[in-house]
């Protein structure tokens, strides 16, 4: 084993151990909570810009002075920091639902479930950021990355397991 399997191995304890702790309920909360937080935020976003813009007079130096007067610079003001209060406030919100859950596992069975469920997402995780990770290095113009990937028996075997990850980036690359 080289540095690199090595690399891998400690990724995916990690993954284990630290979803092993959060425990299934937070771990889910945690992967699917942002995704949830950015669709709130941008669905909803213009519908609370008219309401900030009351609310929240921007100074008269941002809003119709100078270029101001030209750009859309206080409706884009007003749209970033609407999505930014429906975000933190979605992403709040949910880490309270997922702290009052967690508390209805304490029971024997349901936190044991809880922690083994949590591991099993931990280690999708780890194994989500290895797989972009490795396919990643094996096709950037990186000759010592390439190399540890190469050498690696452990990323041959994620690459292996994720051809079509590979193609797509090579697509990607391509385009710009």
């Amino acid at each position: 084993m080289n540095l690199m399997d090595w690399i891998i191995v400690l990724m995916i304890i990690g993954g284990l151990i630290q979803g092993y702790r959060k425990g299934l309920i937070k771990e889910t909360v945690s992967l699917v909570g942002v995704l949830l937080a950015l669709f709130v935020a941008y669905q909803f976003s213009s519908d609370l810009t008219p309401a900030l813009k009351e609310v929240v007079p921007l100074p008269e130096s941002v809003s119709g002075e100078g270029w101001g007067q030209f750009l859309p610079v206080e409706q884009a003001i007003y749209s970033a920091i609407a999505f930014v209060v429906l975000f933190l406030i979605t992403k709040v919100f949910l880490s309270f639902v997922a702290a009052v859950l967690t508390q209805l596992t304490s029971f024997p069975v349901l936190n044991q479930i809880n922690g083994v469920g949590g591991a099993l997402i931990g280690f999708l995780k780890a194994f989500l950021v290895l797989v972009i990770a490795v396919n990643l290095l094996h096709i950037l113009p990186w000759a010592e990355g390439r190399d540890a990937v190469n050498e690696s028996s452990l990323s041959q075997g994620i690459l292996e397991m994720t051809p079509d990850v590979t193609g797509e980036f090579k697509k990607m690359m391509n385009r710009s």
